[in-house]
Order: C-alpha cells, then structure tokens, then sequence
C-alpha cells in the first residue's frame, strides 16, 4: 500500500470524526453522522439535463459512471462531488450551471447508481462507501479530465465536501483548486501537506456535525502545512447551500457560491 493510499484510507475516511481515538473506528457512531433534519429531501428538482452518462474503469478494471457537461475543449474542468443523497438531478443540475460557466465538469457517481430520498436511505448509501474504492474512482476521474492538459477544480457538499478535499489529497499533481462545503475534513499537517492546490472551505455557524471548533481545527492544520487556504463560516445551518433541501438559506448561499466562482476563475486561468 502506497503512502498515498494509506493516508486517504486513515485520515480520508467518509465518515470517521477528527479525533485520534475515532479515526481507528470502522464503523461511524451516530455523532459522525449529520443530523438527518439538516437533509429534508426536497421534490422542486430540474428535469432536464445538458451532459450525459460516460462509463470510466479504476486500475483495476471496475466501471463507475459519471455525468460529463461543460464544453469539450475547455481547458479548465471540475469534478463534482455529490451529498449524501448521491448524484441526483440536483447535483446534475449544478454541474450543468458550472458547464454554462465554460467548465468542462465532471459529476462522480460513489454510490454506484443508488439515489436516495429518505435520510435512512442516504445514510445507508454513505455508510456503504468504501474508501479505498473511491479513492481509485475520484483518482480515475481526475485523470480523465486532465487529459487535454486542462487545470482541475474540486468542489462538493456534506458527504461530497469531505471527498473533494480526499480527491485532492489522492492526486495532489492534478488539482489547481479545492473547495469544500461543510464536509469532512482532514487535519494532520503532513496529510495536509501534501496538496499542491489552495483550499476554500466553507463551512455553517449552526452546524452540529462540522462545528466551528472542528473548522478552526482543520484551519490550523492547513496553516501548520503551509497550504494557501479562505476558511468562511457563514450564521447557517449545514446544507444551507443546497436549494432543494429545507435547511437552504438564501442569502449565504448566495455569498458562498459568489466567492466559489471568483475561486475558481482565479486558480483555473
């Protein structure tokens, strides 16, 4: 096992909370899991969709699918990582905005094909993933999109914020910009260390699963590793970007997804 790997299988993992003692938990207690009333699913969804499904293989030959949009020949891209409800029309919907924007953009499956509806079932869904599988398909992604020399951009949300910081981590020589919205986060320094990328994290006051302690943790971690980083914590509660959820909240949303935008246009020039 490469060191790569073993970092993102320890300190990457989906589920698991920042401290040394849980960090060797396989299994997520219920305080490493967000509040199933801050994810109240939401019907008020898009029906129609610009990209379309492509099939890619990890090193090993297994397939995964992923949503493509975004012009071809645009040489800045994005991977797109989706909540815990997996890749579902409103995840789609956002990489088909980023694809408006000029992105090439690229929207993972890592629940291979289950969509749900139900807090039990995303749960489920999340608690399911292997990490050392989606780290073999974020690191195929990324590959796929670097192809045309393009410069990368992570970006996902709850469960998916935690993976974009992990994609970053797993192939650090790919990625120009990271950003993470309230998911989990990764905070040894030299794990850190490792990212050749800067990081936006933004982050809710009224979280109960990514406190503001845990923020100003993972904070310090990427100051000790010297990574160039923005840490915004906005008075919202967790998934309050996410406006097919009954936690979206408006005006930090909207704040949020202005100071993503400059992001990315500044490191994908």
């Amino acid at each position: 096992m490469t060191k790569t790997l073993s970092t993102f299988a320890v300190l990457g993992a989906l589920f698991l909370c920042c401290s040394p003692a849980q960090a060797q938990s396989s299994k997520p207690t219920k305080q490493d899991l967000p509040d199933p009333k801050d994810h109240e699913f939401n019907e008020k969804l898009p029906s129609k969709f610009a990209g379309s499904y492509e099939t890619l293989k990890t090193p090993d030959g297994k397939t995964f699918k992923v949503y493509t949009t975004g012009p071809k020949d645009s040489k800045k891209a994005l991977l797109v990582i989706h909540e815990w409800w997996g890749l579902n029309a409103h995840i789609k919907g956002t990489a088909d905005h980023f694809g408006r924007l000029g992105y090439r953009t690229m929207a993972i499956d890592l629940y291979d094909g289950n969509v749900a509806k139900k807090p039990a079932d995303a749960r489920k869904y999340m608690g399911a993933v292997d990490a050392t599988k989606a780290k073999a398909k974020l690191s195929s992604a990324l590959k796929a999109l670097a192809k045309k020399g393009r410069k990368i951009g992570t970006i996902g949300w709850c469960f998916g914020g935690g993976m974009s910081l992990n994609a970053s981590l797993a192939e650090p020589s790919l990625v120009q910009a990271t950003v993470i919205y309230y998911g989990m986060t990764v905070n040894d320094p030299k794990a850190l260390k490792t990212l050749k990328s800067p990081v936006l994290g933004i982050f809710a006051k009224k979280d109960g699963w990514i406190t503001p302690a845990k923020v100003k943790v993972f904070e310090d971690g990427l100051k000790k590793a010297g990574i160039k980083n923005e840490i915004k914590i906005y008075d919202a509660a967790h998934a309050f970007a996410n406006p097919s959820g009954q936690r979206f909240e408006r005006k930090s949303a909207r704040a949020a997804w202005a100071k993503t935008l400059k992001f990315f246009e500044t490191n994908l020039k």
